[in-house]
């Protein structure tokens, strides 16, 4: 029986190829806006705290951008991705 010990020291290889695949992927990214949602994304994730005004009208900006520059999925495409499962 592996103790919590064995098990997490197990994991490591596999989390550190996660993460080696994740910042190469990271670094190849060219488009600043997609940086942008990452970086509030990651910032969501580890914040406990609630954002700021300035914090959420600055993504919503960025989201709005997006639309506008047609950089979304729609309802009936997802769906139609869906019912492909």
């Amino acid at each position: 029986m592996h103790t919590v010990t064995e098990n997490r020291k197990s994991a490591l290889p596999k989390l550190e190829k996660q993460k080696s695949t994740l910042a190469k992927k990271v670094l190849s990214i060219k488009d600043e806006e997609t940086i942008e949602l990452l970086l509030l994304y990651y910032q969501d994730l580890i914040s406990t705290k609630r954002i700021t005004k300035a914090q959420y009208n600055k993504e919503l900006e960025l989201a709005e951008r997006s639309v506008n520059e047609g950089k979304f999925v729609s309802n009936e495409q997802v769906i139609k991705e869906m019912k492909k499962w």
